[in-house]
């Protein structure tokens, strides 16, 4: 009986040191697929930064061919359709499939119009990026300045989310703790409102703005 108890203590002390030998690796790689997804997140926001600076900056391009550019790295690093759905709230189940469709549309124009001036204005300006930490297990927040050589420095935060391809894309940009997207979710909704709650009427608002910035 007593050399029966040795043996079964052997056994629990050997299947102890396995399992911590087993947890031990998979923490270590966890936090390191953190570290590395935080690191992506910094890459994307630092290429895209620098791209769309130097983009909208440069004197050989004509304006169409810089709203094309611009255009191009919106929709490469930004998920246009989670924004969209999110700034029109609640009011996304009241449109008709159509009137979503349009919006979609309208909505990225939109983005890309407005974007496109902010970050126009900080050409010539440094763009530092300072640092990435995650917000939850699915998304991070890019920390960054903008260094004016007159005035002072501009804080821009970038919220970046990992899709379930793996893929990161940028879903809200941040000035100075003002999350744009929450901004365009209450312009949104306060043009429905005024329209007696129809979607139609923020349609045709974005249709005339679109009209506006195109010619």
């Amino acid at each position: 009986m007593q050399m029966i108890k040795k043996v079964l203590q052997a056994v629990v002390v050997t299947s102890s040191l396995l399992a911590a030998a087993t947890v031990a690796p998979l923490s270590v790689s966890a936090a390191y697929a953190t570290e590395m997804t935080e690191e992506s997140a910094l890459e994307l926001v630092k290429g895209l930064g620098q791209e769309a600076v130097k983009l909208l900056a440069s004197k050989d391009l004509s304006a169409p061919e810089k709203q094309e550019g611009f255009t191009s790295l919106i929709e490469r690093d930004f998920d246009m359709k989670l924004i969209g759905r999110f700034v029109l709230g609640k009011n996304w189940r009241a449109a008709t499939e159509s009137e979503k469709s349009e919006y979609l549309e309208l909505f990225q124009k939109y983005i890309i119009n407005t974007y496109q001036k902010r970050i126009g204005d900080y050409s010539g300006e440094n763009l530092n990026i300072v640092k990435a930490k995650p917000l939850n297990n699915k998304e991070f927040l890019v920390n960054s300045v903008i260094v004016r050589p007159k005035g002072p420095k501009i804080q821009l935060d970038w919220r970046v989310r990992k899709s379930k391809s793996g893929e990161l894309k940028i879903i809200d940009i941040i000035v100075e703790n003002v999350s744009m997207a929450l901004t365009h979710r209450d312009e949104f909704s306060s043009v429905i409102s005024q329209n007696g709650g129809k979607v139609e009427g923020l349609l045709q608002k974005l249709r005339d703005h679109t009209a506006t910035t195109t010619n």
